[in-house]
């Protein structure tokens, strides 16, 4: 299987952080924001099946939304990622990032990210902010609590994401 995968959410949230921390096992803190797109790839055994994940890490400048449509077509699953310590990134994905993917992509499996939980004296999302916005969007099959910086959940975030996608696609082969 071949798997599309997006990660979606503002500027400065973590997604290259936790990219390179599933793909290359490590975390490195003087990142650059990234332009328009780069795309990583990773194999996985998930079921005994193996698994090749395309991973977009979609640049998140409000000034980079207009090119959205090409990053996310032919997207099977996605990550929605906020930082624990901005409020204003999980309000965010309210506002464009859900509705642009489901506009260009359709119904896909969705996880949602809160990263950098390593920033505990600084978190300022609640759980119940985070209860309140999975009670929002009811599609979302999962959520992790995520640092990119010690590897936390990071893994076993992926694994889900592919989880759901063979589950999608399981259940759309047998329609």
């Amino acid at each position: 299987m071949n798997y599309k995968i997006v990660l979606a959410g503002d500027e400065g949230v973590g997604k290259t952080s936790l990219i390179n921390r599933f793909v290359h096992g490590y975390f490195k803190g003087d990142y650059k924001a990234t332009i328009g797109v780069n795309i990583y790839t990773k194999q996985l055994l998930i079921d005994s099946s193996e698994v090749n994940l395309q991973i977009w890490d979609v640049a998140g400048q409000t000034s980079f939304r207009q090119f959205r449509q090409r990053f996310f077509s032919g997207t099977r699953g996605a990550f929605l990622v906020f930082d624990l310590t901005v409020s204003k990134s999980l309000d965010n994905l309210h506002v464009s990032w859900i509705e642009d993917l489901q506009n260009i992509a359709g119904e896909i499996p969705l996880v949602l990210i809160g990263n950098k939980s390593d920033l505990r004296e600084s978190v300022t999302v609640s759980y119940q902010e985070v209860n309140d916005f999975l009670y929002l969007h009811s599609n979302i099959g999962d959520h992790f609590i995520t640092s990119a910086l010690t590897g936390e959940n990071v893994e076993n975030a992926f694994h889900k994401l592919t989880t759901l996608m063979n589950v999608m696609i399981d259940s759309k082969s047998k329609d």
